[in-house]
């Protein structure tokens, strides 16, 4: 593992950076002898060091990015160490795992949108279930799904299901949040139900019902072609 510093940081913040990059590939099982560290307080002068293109929304502080076949980790050190550990952890965790998400062919077919389907909504379908592959990694070991229940915000998607139409942007919405049907989709079922349990006591609505349904059949039928015609015929949308 190289570390590239863009912006000068103390040894100790360094070292801790180190650590919990080191941490997160040896509990997901990624080498990491192809992965390059940098530290910058900007994405963007990452993006410029290496020639690609700038972005201008808004960032976690800490990128994934695969430029050329690398691996490629920008940090922004001030703005990851304020945050709680719980959310740290599973913010490097997430990262990390996109790895093995964009490297393996199995896993790109899952979330990768079918080049045939001309239609913005296939794009945020397959950015939905990027969310739910890169989850599901985490899930399948038994040491750090914790971490994923820790983060889990059980009111933002309570909250949805509670105040949204039966819309196919709700859908996508739900999905995005959706992190017990990655725990279900890793072999977990008990505990994925568990959670869903949790976040659905008392809600009672046509569009829990429809996302209820909906969710099932990802589940059954995880990819991103099958998750959008379904998406189209639950919520009735015909495509273009």
């Amino acid at each position: 593992m190289e570390i590239i510093q863009l912006i000068n940081i103390t040894n100790e913040e360094l070292n801790n950076i180190e650590r919990l990059i080191k941490w997160a590939l040896k509990e997901l099982g990624i080498l990491d002898t192809d992965v390059i560290i940098y530290i910058t307080d900007d994405h963007n002068r990452v993006r410029e060091a290496l020639g690609i293109e700038k972005t201008t929304h808004e960032e976690w502080p800490i990128k994934y990015m695969n430029v050329e076949d690398m691996n490629i980790i920008s940090i922004v050190p001030d703005r990851l160490m304020q945050l709680s550990d719980e959310t740290r952890n599973i913010m490097i965790l997430r990262e990390v795992a996109l790895m093995r998400v964009m490297s393996d062919p199995t896993l790109i077919s899952i979330w990768n949108a079918p080049p045939n389907v001309n239609d913005p909504i296939i794009h945020r379908v397959s950015l939905a279930l990027l969310r739910r592959v890169v989850d599901l990694i985490i899930a399948q070991s038994s040491s750090l799904i914790q971490h994923l229940i820790a983060a889990f915000n059980k009111d933002e998607l309570r909250n949805i299901l509670l105040t949204c139409q039966s819309t196919i942007d709700c859908a996508i919405t739900a999905l995005a949040l959706d992190v017990p049907l990655s725990i279900e989709l890793s072999g977990n079922m008990g505990l994925g139900r568990a959670l869903w349990g949790e976040v659905t006591k008392n809600v009672n609505n046509d569009f829990l019902r429809k996302y209820d349904d909906f969710r099932d059949f990802v589940r059954n039928n995880f990819n991103a072609e099958n998750t959008y015609n379904y998406l189209l015929m639950l919520f009735r949308k015909t495509p273009s």
